[in-house]
């Protein structure tokens, strides 16, 4: 039974939820926009490619793929190892002693999820990396799940997630879902994933494994 732990990056791994919102901004103000750091906040865990439709109503942004290049340069300077979780790390290290399988899922393109996991020196522990990019339908939608685990194969699976449309994205998927508040969502936002916790330890995700198996055998899946 191979155990596969498929991670949301930021906000999860890598506190860049901040730095994300914050290049928004500095970026739609070059364009002559000037949001607030409270607007950026619905946009945490969103397909960026959905936050450059919306902006592009507004303003007249380049394309798609010259506004994540912008993006990435802004935040690229702010990228590093201190931007690492230490619950995450800790964990991420511990599952890779263990054999499990780890896979980094986010819905940021993967072009910029990839630079962000090499400058913060965590690449080598992912068997598979996917960006929002890369499926038709990002999250909410459970497509990139679907297709992380179909690409690792694993069957004892769960999901770790810091926002509402991560969570129903790895519940849509039929995923055992981890829930980790960084004080960004409130309870109530998070409480659709299967468990909440304030931190992550190889406890929980072992716990989490068990009830996963646990749910499969009780619905017969």
């Amino acid at each position: 039974m191979i155990h596969g732990i498929f991670w949301d990056c930021d906000g999860t791994i890598m506190d860049t939820e901040t730095s994300y919102g914050l290049a928004w901004k500095e970026h739609l103000k070059s364009f002559g926009l000037d949001i607030s750091e409270k607007e950026t906040r619905q946009w945490v865990g969103v397909d960026d490619r959905l936050v450059h439709s919306f902006y592009a109503k507004i303003v007249d942004l380049e394309n798609f793929e010259k506004t994540m290049d912008s993006l990435g340069k802004i935040i690229e300077g702010t990228l590093n190892e201190r931007l690492l979780f230490q619950d995450a790390k800790d964990v991420l290290l511990e599952a890779s002693d263990r054999g499990w399988v780890s896979a980094c899922v986010s819905a940021s393109p993967y072009e910029l999820l990839k630079n962000k996991l090499i400058k913060a020196n965590i690449l080598d522990y992912f068997s598979f990396v996917i960006g929002g990019n890369l499926v038709e339908r990002n999250k909410p939608y459970p497509d990139i799940y679907n297709k992380a685990i179909a690409e690792l194969q694993t069957t004892r699976n769960i999901v770790i997630e810091d926002s509402p449309p991560g969570i129903a994205a790895g519940k849509a998927s039929g995923t055992y879902v981890v829930a980790v508040d960084r004080g960004i969502f409130s309870e109530a936002e998070l409480s659709k994933a299967d468990i909440i916790v304030n931190n992550l330890t190889v406890e929980v995700i072992e716990n989490a494994f068990n009830k996963y198996m646990f749910s499969i055998s009780e619905f017969g899946e």
